[in-house]
């Protein structure tokens, strides 16, 4: 299965021509500092993943110094009907919505509009005089609750150290029995009501745990904006950055270029995997975006720019700074080693723990479904892979495309 839809100037050209306009200039690699021989290694990598049956396909892209120089679609979209993967294919990005929820809550920080240091219950009253879950083997459910020590804070949410509950938590099995009242249709606000209605996992800023703060936050932008999060990412952040494909629902009309989701097993390879529901009314702020490369390469170089692309404006230069700052170190996850949290993105740390051939300070995220991108402010590079298989947090893609693409920067 080594289907490549393209060389990678000619996959540029191509989406250059279903774009209004490209997502940004083209240039050769070498005017941009980067070797067109080198860069030949991120197609054979994903070839190589391809064949090893580990990926249907997957889009690659690589921008430098403001200039893209690799756009490629290589593989398949749909295995089943051969369908060939499209550089503007569409992807479920799972947690690479985070970064782009944080930008939202960040937006109001520089407006006033709220402080990090702000009780979450400002906003949301239903998380006042919230309990944390304390296991115990011998009571009722296996715990009994305390009174939180304190409020959740806005900034315990965008560093994941709320103690919101989780259903694998201590109370777990309360939030699971609240989640059954709802409906398929339950929206953000009824899914963060019942997330209130379960003891913490812990007490707020105890320790760093994955999971869903950031619904919170969405939430959060909700009662603020009196928006819907949908509406307000799509007036605030997707329009002013002609993110046109992105949003958190696919329409009729674009079905065709979304690409299937698999999962991978050594007993049974590649097996199609149930698709994201693409007409959602609950907007999750945790992992409900949809989006192309060619989309996402803006938001990215936003922020690289530092806030601003094209004119628009979407924060300052000192804001991108206190996003990438160290707020949490260190990240409690082997596959982010050498890597501190700042807010919604994880950072590279100047140790060499990480293993990855890029510089201090690189930014990014990824999420369940291996999607990828990372942002190197010393060299000016932004990567994003979009490929669509869990299980998640795989090494050999994420981390391999990572060092394929960095090594090809020569100047």
């Amino acid at each position: 299965m080594k289907l490549r839809h393209s060389l990678p100037l000619l996959g540029i050209l191509i989406a250059t021509a279903l774009r209004a306009a490209p997502p940004l200039p083209v240039a050769k690699p070498e005017a941009a500092g980067m070797s067109s021989e080198r860069l030949q290694r991120v197609g054979a990598f994903v070839e190589r993943l391809e064949a090893g049956g580990q990926i249907p396909g997957a889009v690659t892209l690589v921008a430098r110094k403001g200039k893209l120089v690799r756009l490629e679609a290589q593989g398949y979209g749909d295995l089943e009907t051969k369908r060939a993967m499209r550089t503007d294919d569409i992807f479920a990005l799972a947690s690479m919505t985070k970064p782009i929820v944080t930008v939202g809550v960040l937006m109001l920080l520089e407006e006033h509009r709220l402080l990090l240091s702000d009780p979450v219950e400002k906003y949301l009253p239903e998380f006042r005089n919230p309990k944390v879950a304390v296991a115990k083997a011998d009571a009722p459910g296996g715990y009994v609750t305390v009174p939180a020590q304190r409020s959740i804070t806005i900034h315990d949410l965008l560093i994941h150290r709320s103690g919101v509950a989780s259903a694998n938590g201590p109370g777990g099995v309360v939030l699971r029995e609240a989640q059954k009242t709802l409906t398929d249709d339950a929206t953000l606000a009824e899914q963060v009501k019942a997330l209130a209605l379960a003891p913490l996992n812990f007490q707020p800023g105890a320790k760093w745990e994955y999971g869903a703060s950031t619904n919170l936050l969405g939430r959060v932008i909700e009662v603020i904006s009196g928006q819907t999060l949908d509406v307000y990412l799509r007036e605030r952040i997707l329009a002013p950055l002609g993110m046109a494909d992105t949003g958190f629902t696919v329409p009729p009309e674009k079905l065709s270029r979304l690409a299937a989701i698999y999962t991978v097993s050594p007993e049974k390879g590649l097996t199609k995997a149930t698709q994201q529901r693409t007409d959602p009314k609950f907007f999750s702020a945790t992992g409900g975006l949809f989006s192309t490369a060619p989309d996402y390469v803006r938001f990215c170089q936003m922020l690289l720019n530092g806030g601003v692309l094209d004119g628009h404006r979407l924060l300052s230069r000192k804001t991108i700074e206190l996003m990438t700052a160290n707020h949490s170190d260190p990240i409690p996850l082997s596959f982010l080693a050498g890597q501190y949290f700042g807010l919604g993105v994880a950072v590279q740390k100047a140790d060499g723990d990480s293993g990855l051939i890029s510089s201090p300070g690189t930014y990014g995220w990824s999420g369940a479904y291996n999607t990828y991108f990372r942002i190197d402010p010393k060299e000016q590079v932004i990567m994003i892979l979009l490929v669509q298989r869990s299980p998640a947090n795989n090494l050999d893609l994420q981390y391999g495309f990572h060092n394929v693409v960095m090594q090809a920067v020569i100047d």
